[in-house]
């Protein structure tokens, strides 16, 4: 799926927190993935810049101050391309090509995706985790909030979304058909919906189903933390 050649992009700004230190830009076909794995950085995705070829993934790392990292590694999968950055970064700015999916896993550090076309699917043991999609998502925070708002009203199978500690806000195309389960260990629910829970001691359950359901469903969950289902409405 990786069409070659990549083109890595060296600076000499290895010690600045301000600049990326290393750029490596590559190509990727609709339907594959691209995925980051990283011990520790802030991750901000987005669609290539405007001029750009829609099909070109672009990297970007920066170091903490007073630091010299070695440049993230890039590797073939099946899929497409995983970037692994083993030390610690202050950011990592990601570019994602039309039609390409992504996928991250961190460590820690905040995670925000922004208007990609492909799908995304995010892990993050520590740090706030913001999605903002046309398509779907799904995503598992340990300690830290979860915000996604996305806008498929349909996708396969069930859709998971939780936190260990945090709270979970999810935003759904109204239109969306869809079975559904939010539960809360220790904190509150609110849907509007129009669903209906129960609640044991300090936990809330809420299953239903959403526009009488579907074969898909949306599941839910924290430990700790809050649960907000809502509407998502189309703009006039």
């Amino acid at each position: 799926m990786l069409l070659l050649p990549l083109l890595t992009l060296l600076t000499l700004a290895a010690c600045s927190a301000t600049y990326p230190y290393v750029t490596t830009i590559g190509a990727l076909k609709p339907g594959s993935t691209l995925s980051i794995t990283l011990d520790s950085a802030r991750v901000d995705a987005y669609q290539p810049i405007r001029g750009q070829r829609r099909n070109l993934f672009t990297v970007s790392a920066t170091a903490l101050p007073r630091t010299s990292p070695p440049p993230p590694r890039l590797f073939a999968t099946p899929l497409g391309v995983n970037v692994r950055a083993a030390t610690a970064l202050a950011s990592l700015l990601v570019r994602v090509p039309d039609g390409v999916n992504f996928v991250v896993e961190s460590e820690r550090g905040d995670v925000n995706v922004t208007d990609i076309t492909g799908n995304v699917r995010v892990g993050a043991r520590r740090g706030n985790v913001t999605i903002k999609v046309p398509g779907y998502a799904q995503a598992t925070v340990g300690d830290g909030n979860l915000s996604v708002m996305m806008g498929a009203a349909t996708w396969p199978g069930t859709l998971d979304f939780s936190t260990r500690r945090g709270d979970v806000e999810l935003w759904i195309v109204a239109r969306a058909a869809f079975g559904v389960h939010l539960h809360t260990d220790n904190g509150t629910l609110f849907t509007d919906f129009g669903l209906r829970g129960v609640s044991s001691g300090e936990a809330e359950t809420i299953d239903g189903s959403v526009n009488g359901g579907s074969n898909q469903r949306i599941d839910v969950e924290t430990a700790a933390g809050s649960i907000r289902l809502l509407r998502l409405q189309p703009q006039p």
